[in-house]
């Protein structure tokens, strides 16, 4: 999967530039810009189309549903947006809401939280593409009600009464049927490759997989250096 193109739109500095490091860190994503107000935000939207927005709402010219609502209205694809604020107003949540938000992060909030809502956006995208699958096809109401329905929790696995800290069932599931379909095993980097995960964190769901006795790791002796950690799925 190609890395998803991002703008970030915060008057922070200092904050876009840790959110710029996480979407880079993480490994299924590009900065293309940031900007600081509203109007530099719209112009890098317009301009670079990208896949995802990540919003601030309090901008020093415009607000942030301001560039939601213009974002709305540029003629192209729709881009997805994450909102990302301080703002915790009944009416705000609700425009963001209305203007058709991914997720909306009140800050201050733990990476983790982040994190999840990345894997989730990153299996979200899995999902169009293989629904699209090079075709424009309509899709049937099953098909509609499936994108729109919240996806429910997997089920619990052996062993533990509820997933790590930070860990997204989404992902998890993502994971698991990539590592079911690998006949011979498969690495944390060939997982992350697959799914546009950063290999970081598809080592830590898979490893969460080898503590339920779900997989085992073998070691792979080849060329010099480090051996690699291949995990293979060991239930039915």
């Amino acid at each position: 999967m190609k890395l998803l193109r991002t703008v970030i739109i915060d008057d922070d500095r200092h904050i876009a530039g840790i959110h710029t490091g996480f979407l880079l860190a993480h490994g299924g994503f590009d900065v293309v810009g940031v900007a600081t107000t509203g109007t530099e935000g719209l112009e890098l939207i317009s301009t670079k189309r990208p896949d995802l927005v990540l919003l601030d709402i309090h901008l020093p010219d415009i607000s942030g549903i301001d560039v939601l609502r213009a974002a709305r209205l540029l003629p192209g694809d729709p881009v997805d947006i994450i909102a990302i604020t301080a703002a915790r107003e009944l009416e705000t949540v609700r425009a963001a809401m209305a203007g058709g938000v991914m997720h909306y992060l009140v800050k201050p909030f733990a990476s983790a939280v982040l994190l999840d809502r990345l894997d989730q956006y990153v299996q979200h995208r899995l999902t169009l593409r293989e629904r699209h699958n090079g075709h424009a096809r309509p899709l049937d109401q099953a098909g509609i009600d499936e994108m729109l329905r919240p996806r429910p929790k997997p089920d619990v696995p052996r062993g533990s009464a509820e997933l790590s800290k930070g860990l997204s069932p989404t992902t998890l599931d993502a994971v698991t049927a990539a590592l079911r379909a690998a006949t011979s095993g498969s690495s944390a980097a060939a997982v992350a490759g697959e799914l546009g995960l950063a290999r970081v964190s598809a080592r830590r769901y898979l490893e969460f997989l080898v503590t339920q006795d779900q997989a085992t790791i073998t070691q792979k002796y080849g060329q010099a250096g480090r051996p690699e950690k291949l995990y293979e799925w060991s239930c039915p």
